[in-house]
């Protein structure tokens, strides 16, 4: 069987930069959505509260094991659980969001405790809402370190693909 440079060149486009350009379109989507609750939270308005309880919740997650048959095991990651309250308009909310990025979750206990330790039980914090819907808040409304690594990840991706489509077709 006689298999054409032009072949090749199109078989590994389909089977690799497809599924990148894919990969990094959907990272960039999550950034963009990202970057907009960032964006949007600007406006958002500040108002005391104060933390009602600070612990540790863990959590059971599928992880896959590398074996033969390509399983599954349970592994426990662990998050902060702050629970703040704060009034806004005379009407007191109740939230547990401690910024508007996705949820990091940890294996080691002790980098929750570092959170834990900020936002001690009975301790009095600026509680950003949102303006429009109180019940939607975060105690930090920056745009934090997971934001950003999307962004650079995504745009690792796309450099990475421009520089196989150069590769392969120039």
């Amino acid at each position: 069987m006689n298999i054409s440079f032009l072949d090749f060149r199109l078989l590994l486009t389909l089977v690799m930069i497809l599924p990148m350009g894919f990969v990094t379109f959907l990272l960039a989507a999550r950034a963009w959505r990202s970057q907009q609750r960032v964006n949007a939270a600007r406006g958002w308005r500040w108002v005391p509260g104060k933390i009602m309880s600070a612990s540790i919740e863990s959590v059971s997650l599928p992880v896959r094991v590398q074996t033969s048959t390509s399983s599954y095991r349970l592994a426990t990651r662990y998050a902060p659980l702050i629970v703040y309250e704060y009034i806004v308009n005379g009407k007191q909310y109740q939230g547990n969001r401690l910024h508007l990025g996705p949820r990091v979750l940890s294996s080691e206990t002790s980098d929750v405790e570092q959170a834990l330790k900020r936002y001690a039980a009975g301790s009095q914090v600026a509680v950003w809402y949102n303006p429009v819907n109180p019940t939607e808040s975060a105690l930090d409304v920056r745009a934090g370190w997971e934001v950003w690594t999307e962004w650079a990840v995504s745009g690792l991706l796309f450099l990475l693909t421009l520089a196989l489509i150069a590769f392969l077709w120039w």
